[in-house]
């Protein structure tokens, strides 16, 4: 079978987004998968096998892990294209994750070079697959997907409450990821002047910006392990994508999508094109109609509604994802001459 390596641009174990949930995926459905983690500066060189077809490598060559099948590097950081050779590949995926533009404009220098290598790219969103195609022969759809079984309990309620989030009663607005500038800040101001009898709770790491500011009903948790999300979001009775709408965040499919629809919460979204096309979630399209939303969610919110978010996450499973990528890229290796059993 063939070996999938990832370059060490991000470590396995942070947030756990969506190479790290595919390459879990690969090495489930059979591919040898290695997962190169950035060198930390006291950190031992090391080869970890986490499962039966799993590899995580930190300062080591990835290719001394013996393997017999084609290498497939897959990347993820556009300026990782400047590795290549290092790692002998038979076949090149670029996997496009955002667009390369405001917050990911560091990428921008990298792209054009990285899609003359790519042997195949895999796109996110419409946005970015329309882009890509403009300059290459094989680009194919591979939207976020989710966990859903490490999300289901979050339904429940009967997780272990974190504590610290406040149990006073109050109704409990959420919002897991990432707190970085393409946030809608001004929208969170506004929703939470408006609603001081509400909890609003951010889980997630401060990423290249500051704190606004901070509110009596703000609770700010900081990072926490992926292991610990559905104890988080089992609490909240609205889950918020409260995302500015720019040239990037266009391009964008929200993994915490997926992950809030698990749950069955009612989700309130500012107008990105790939939540709003999902259907089953609230689009606020100004600060007043997100705020009213925010209301309806919580006051007028149905079982059936429920059900249906639900099952639209269960349709977008990490796993479906990996197989989808699998048969493209395997198809791919057949063409050049590489057999597989079935």
């Amino acid at each position: 079978m063939p070996v999938i390596i990832h370059p060490p641009s991000l470590r396995f174990r942070w947030m756990f987004q969506r190479p790290q949930q595919l390459f879990n995926q690969f090495a489930q459905l059979g591919f040898q998968a290695i997962f190169c983690n950035p060198a930390g500066k006291k950190e031992p060189a090391s080869v970890k096998k986490l499962s039966e077809n799993l590899f995580i490598c930190t300062k080591s060559d990835p290719l001394s892990i013996p393997h017999s099948g084609p290498r497939i590097l897959w990347i993820s950081a556009p300026s990782f294209v400047r590795h290549i050779n290092r790692y002998r590949p038979h076949m090149v995926v670029y996997d496009a994750l955002d667009d390369p533009s405001e917050e990911f404009s560091s990428w921008a220098p990298y792209v054009e070079e990285v899609r003359k290598r790519a042997d195949i790219i895999f796109a996110t969103s419409m946005k970015i697959l329309n882009e890509n195609r403009k300059f290459h022969p094989e680009v194919h759809l591979c939207p976020n997907g989710v966990d859903f079984e490490h999300f289901v309990p979050a339904q429940t309620g009967t997780l272990v409450r974190p504590a610290d989030i406040p149990d006073n009663g109050r109704p409990t607005v959420g919002y897991i990821g990432a707190l970085a500038t393409w946030l809608d800040w001004e929208l969170i101001d506004h929703i939470t002047e408006k609603n001081p009898e509400y909890n609003f709770i951010f889980v997630g790491p401060l990423y290249n910006t500051r704190l606004p500011f901070h509110k009596n009903n703000m609770f700010v948790t900081g990072y926490k392990e992926y292991r610990y999300l559905p104890n988080y979001l089992q609490c909240f009775d609205v889950c918020l994508i409260p995302f500015k709408v720019t040239s990037m965040t266009r391009g964008c499919n929200p993994i915490k999508m997926y992950e809030y629809l698990s749950s069955g919460k009612p989700v309130v979204s500012t107008p990105l094109p790939e939540v709003a096309g999902m259907g089953e979630i609230l689009i606020g399209t100004d600060p007043e109609g997100f705020n009213n939303f925010i209301h309806q969610a919580i006051h007028g919110d149905k079982p059936e509604n429920r059900l249906k978010r639900i099952e639209i996450a269960r349709q977008n499973s990490w796993e479906r994802r990996a197989r989808s990528a699998i048969e493209i890229m395997e198809n791919k290796l057949r063409a050049r001459g590489f057999l597989f059993s079935d």
